[in-house]
């Protein structure tokens, strides 16, 4: 059997406490370093989550020589330059969503993990969920009959602070980024296409970042998805998935219960599957899957090069990143 991953986290946010947390939870992995641009906070989040060593900086954390993979949890503008860093250190690295701030940095990460003969996935959790895996291979199994709708939702309410690197367009932060990207990856994933036409709209906040946004994805075969997402919105999270024969409702994939709903014209059925652990050490057992076992990566290369072009495409169209002329080029 293999010994586990040795991980060192960069950053110490709430999603980063999560990730070390639930690392518990999996015999794959152990946690062993955290790095943070502050000494104090390394020390605090290594004394409370019992992690041997805290670098009071994210160079010291991707020197070290006994850790075998980093998950990057800083702000989304730093992915590209610590996520390259680790990789030509020589660590296999597990990166938060979205994986860079536009496409072209994500497609020069997976160049420097393709030099260094390393692993590089992008961390989207809810796709290590059991019942979002099921949700897939019924849609496409035709459970609904024809895919022709997708309805999906991502919304919280956070404080409207700009010291949050969520408010901050330096950092890449805003809806779209922050929560849009898991609308987008689940529909392409359900059409299990890249849309052909794409449409958003955003109320902007006074940092200049998008605040809320809707917006609408078009793929071959009539398959239409929309989508909204906000960061001061009070809202449920329900997916509808809907064919010609029925639909499926989701109450929050993006941390799924394991339970969802399929109608059809003779009733509603229930469908239960649960997960046997936490999502970030589903997210971390999958990882060592795929670095010590040779297994696909649960998010793929393409997948994630395909849904940072859509992003990039909706946040031209609110004003977030440069139109494009018509060369093609940003201008």
């Amino acid at each position: 059997m293999n010994e586990p991953l040795r991980w060192g986290i960069l950053g110490t946010g709430r999603i980063a406490r999560k990730f070390a947390g639930q690392l518990r939870q999996t015999n794959r992995a152990a946690l062993i370093a955290v790095g943070s641009r502050s000494r104090e906070s390394a020390r605090h989040f290594a004394e409370e989550l019992g992690v041997r060593a805290a670098y009071a900086s994210y160079a010291a954390l991707v020197a070290d020589p006994q850790i075998d993979a980093v998950y990057v949890s800083v702000p989304n503008a730093l992915h590209c330059r610590w996520a390259t860093a680790a990789l030509d250190a020589g660590k296999h690295v597990l990166c938060e969503k979205p994986l860079a701030a536009d496409a072209a940095e994500a497609e020069a990460m997976f160049a420097a993990a393709e030099a260094a003969g390393r692993v590089l996935v992008e961390a989207f959790m809810y796709r290590c969920h059991p019942a979002v895996e099921r949700i897939l291979h019924m849609v496409h199994e035709g459970a609904v009959g024809r895919l022709k709708l997708i309805r999906t939702h991502f919304t919280f309410n956070r404080p409207d602070d700009e010291a949050d690197v969520r408010y901050q367009p330096q950092l890449a932060g805003g809806s779209l980024m922050d929560v849009g990207c898991y609308c987008v990856h689940f529909a392409r994933a359900l059409a299990a296409a890249e849309p052909i036409a794409v449409h958003a709209f955003a109320q902007l906040h006074r940092s200049g970042v998008d605040e809320y946004a809707a917006g609408t994805l078009q793929f071959d075969g009539g398959v239409l998805s929309n989508f909204t997402c906000g960061m001061t919105v009070e809202a449920d999270r329900t997916t509808f998935i809907c064919g010609s024969d029925g639909y499926l409702s989701v109450n929050n994939p993006w941390i799924s219960d394991g339970t969802f709903h399929l109608f059809k014209a003779d009733g509603r059925e229930t469908i239960v599957q649960k997960a046997t652990l936490a999502p970030h050490a589903l997210e971390a057992e999958r990882f060592a899957a795929v670095v010590q076992d040779g297994a696909p990566a649960f998010v793929s290369k393409v997948d994630s090069l395909g849904n940072m072009k859509v992003l990039d495409e909706l946040r031209r169209q609110v004003g977030l990143l440069p139109s494009k002329g018509a060369s093609g080029r940003s201008e």
